[in-house]
């Protein structure tokens, strides 16, 4: 790796001594379990050894690179990984979002068996506010986003887990999940049943756990609601109250590890649901590329 500034991008705005520092970091940080001599980085940056040495003294004294004694080699610092948390590392796509849909806009994570809010934008006027750190149990038919593209025995296990769903929630939910995997997004209803059941669940996910109550309410909820909305249903002309829109986050290897919702709270027609989908799915996709950059470190 050769360190060229490009004088378009650094006149009048940027330092090349930053410059200098931001190219150590990214070569250690393109193989971080590799350990790197001064003189590996200095040629490969073509840098001096006197610039390479008190670049990485300060920043082995910051504990951003971590430097061998007995080898005398670099590598990458533990204190990286706390800079950089999916809250922060992706508030412009939220911001973004929000200010495109006129909603609230949050990611969420899954922490075993829980959906937990780590990040908020926006403000929908109609719709209670949710903060950082509200939790969800991960409990049917809550998560569709997560499961859907899971493999049966995963989806079965979610579905059971509120005890043996009659036949037709079952069936309910498979056409929910198919449609899910071919549009990418999930939509909740917003009913009187939804906020009751919604602010239970929260309240009963405080430890983590999800309890005999906590799925007895989920399928009280899933046996009297009508779970998302499918395309028969979204007929032209027809329109339905919709508490959200949210889109799945995959890791490289395919794995849904975090969600983006949009929290409308209004009565949207087919073509505003289809679009807020696809906005939705956008950021997902945007910040799933992200994600896969700078990995997960939350």
């Amino acid at each position: 790796m050769t360190l060229n500034l490009d004088p378009a991008k650094t006149a009048g705005q940027a330092s090349p001594p930053t410059e200098r520092v931001i190219a150590v970091m990214e070569m250690l940080g393109a193989d971080p379990g590799r350990q790197f001599t001064l003189a590996e980085i200095s040629r490969g940056l073509g840098i001096s050894r006197a610039t390479g040495h008190a670049i990485l003294a300060t920043l082995v004294a910051h504990e951003w690179v971590t430097r061998d004694p007995q080898l005398a080699r670099y590598a990458w610092g533990p204190a990286i990984a706390g800079l950089a948390k999916p809250a922060d590392l992706f508030r412009d796509e939220l911001a973004e979002l929000a200010a495109a849909t006129g909603t609230q806009v949050y990611l969420a994570r899954r922490d075993a068996s829980s959906l937990v809010i780590i990040d908020v934008a926006g403000e929908t006027l109609t719709a209670p506010r949710i903060g950082r750190g509200t939790k969800t149990p991960f409990v049917a038919p809550f998560g569709r986003d997560y499961v859907a593209w899971s493999t049966p025995e995963a989806q079965q296990a979610w579905l059971e887990a509120i005890g043996q769903p009659s036949p037709a929630l079952r069936k309910r939910i498979s056409a929910v999940l198919t449609e899910t995997r071919r549009r990418g997004f999930v939509v909740e209803r917003l009913t009187r049943e939804y906020l009751r059941v919604y602010s239970a669940l929260q309240a009963l996910s405080g430890d983590g756990e999800v309890d005999a109550i906590t799925a007895q309410l989920a399928r009280a909820f899933a046996d009297l609601s009508v779970i998302d909305v499918l395309p028969g249903e979204l007929s032209a002309g027809a329109t339905h109250s919709i508490a959200s829109v949210s889109a799945p986050i995959t890791t490289a290897d395919a794995v849904v590890t975090m969600s983006v919702t949009a929290a409308p709270f209004a009565t949207l027609d087919a073509s505003a649901i289809s679009g807020l989908g696809q906005r939705v799915c956008a950021t997902a996709a945007a910040i799933g590329d992200r994600l896969n950059r700078y990995g997960d470190q939350a």
